[in-house]
């Protein structure tokens, strides 16, 4: 069987900030839309958590990086910052 892979969206973001008994956690997603062709067209969607940034009451952050084959600091560069009022 061969299928046509077409990936329309491929990012990793910034969630909105939740505020939790005095934690303010920061999800960081990968979000992946694609789509495959072979007599007809079908798509999907993937939406996984890859990290956490917390902050506690105090100001001090903290970094939980949720995916083992991902490097934190490679994590942290391929963040695409979108705004939620958009």
């Amino acid at each position: 069987m061969n299928l046509q892979n077409c990936t329309i969206c491929d990012e990793t973001v910034m969630g909105s900030p939740k505020v939790i008994n005095g934690l303010t956690l920061i999800p960081i997603l990968d979000i992946i839309f694609g789509g495959y062709t072979k007599s007809g067209l079908g798509f999907g969607c993937s939406i996984s958590p890859k990290a956490f940034i917390i902050i506690d009451s105090t100001g001090k952050v903290s970094f939980y990086n949720l995916s083992i084959d991902v490097i934190s600091s490679d994590l942290l560069e391929s963040i695409t910052f979108i705004d939620a009022k958009e």
